[in-house]
């Protein structure tokens, strides 16, 4: 059964669909490529809330080839793919390049980032992700995320408005909350002069935001990192305490 919190927002998200959209007079025959990354709760009530609406060809990613299974009994209209939705293969199959509107709404806030840094590689039209930290909405709309809900707060209410007919180097992510974003310093030689794109990507870190003399900056290619600098840095939890070594001390060593 889903939470209060959730369900709000989820039928936020069909109450505004019903005004951007179904009423849209304009064009009603146009039909809209939704992307739903996350078969929890959250991603079936919204599948649940939209599946009859003739205007949405929906698709279903998740990992969970069970839960996958149980669904694609229970909704016969609906394109399930099994897979990591962080993963160019996946998003192949769920044919994202003809997608309009991605949601992330898993329950891992750094999974929903990496799904909708790749979707921009698409040129989906409205990105949409979730997040459980209130925290993380300006960084995700800084790295070109259209909207960013969290059922954490009251705002959550207006994630459908979100949805209107309106380079990052990838990361293999194996499995959920094997990786966390974490601020780092610079204070290393090693890294002080260096471009973005002389770093970042590394197999177990990607650098995502470059706050720089009170303003933050997406990690672009050319940015030159100076010491005093703070980067916001996607990494994989068993390599944070090497990573962090990695931008802060001077000794040499290999991540």
């Amino acid at each position: 059964m889903i939470d209060e919190s959730n369900a709000k927002l989820v039928d936020d998200i069909v109450t505004n669909l019903d005004e951007d959209y179904v009423s849209d007079e304009s064009d009603e025959k146009k039909q809209y490529n939704l992307i739903i990354v996350g078969g929890g709760r959250v991603g079936v009530h919204l599948i649940e809330k939209l599946k009859d609406c003739p205007r949405y060809n929906i698709t279903l990613i998740d990992d969970n080839a069970e839960n996958m299974k149980a669904l694609e009994e229970k909704y016969d209209d609906i394109k399930f793919i099994i897979g990591n939705a962080t993963e160019k293969k996946t998003l192949n199959k769920a044919h994202i390049e003809t997608a309009d509107i991605v949601v992330a709404a898993t329950s891992v806030d750094e999974i929903n980032l990496l799904i909708s840094i790749t979707a921009q590689k698409y040129n989906v039209e409205k990105i949409i992700a979730r997040t459980t930290n209130p925290s993380h909405i300006k960084m995700f709309k800084k790295l070109g995320v259209s909207e960013v809900v969290s059922p954490e707060l009251a705002a959550c209410s207006d994630i459908e408005k979100m949805i209107t007919p309106q380079n990052i180097s990838e990361l293999a992510v194996m499995g959920k909350g094997d990786f966390e974003l974490i601020d780092i310093p610079i204070k290393s030689n090693k890294v002080i002069g260096k471009c973005v794109c002389d770093i970042s990507p590394d197999k177990n870190f990607i650098i995502v935001l470059c706050h720089k003399n009170n303003e933050t900056y997406i990690a672009q290619n050319n940015i030159v990192l100076e010491k005093g600098d703070l980067i916001s840095v996607l990494v994989r939890t068993k390599y944070i305490k090497k990573t962090r070594k990695y931008f802060t001390k001077n000794n040499l060593f290999s991540i």
